[in-house]
């Protein structure tokens, strides 16, 4: 699975983009937990699955494409 990470979650990870491989299928949220530091300190992100917006509880494979941005305010 490819995972690109936007804004401050590809500073707390340190990387733009992540590869992982996965074992069946996983809830996004559980694996972005893993890879990205302080995931849940972020309150409002988006995730978009396969070009679809999607929840932490979606499900996903390992051929899948997952994108995480925090929401941006301000005007």
């Amino acid at each position: 699975m490819l995972i690109k990470l936007m804004g401050l979650f590809s500073h707390l990870a340190g990387a733009r983009e992540i590869e992982i491989k996965v074992e069946g299928k996983r809830r996004v949220g559980d694996i972005l937990r893993e890879v990205i530091p302080r995931f849940d300190e972020i309150r409002d992100k988006i995730i978009i699955v396969n070009g679809k917006v999607a929840s932490e509880d979606a499900e996903v494979e390992d051929s899948d494409i997952v994108k995480v941005m925090p929401v941006l305010s301000g005007g």
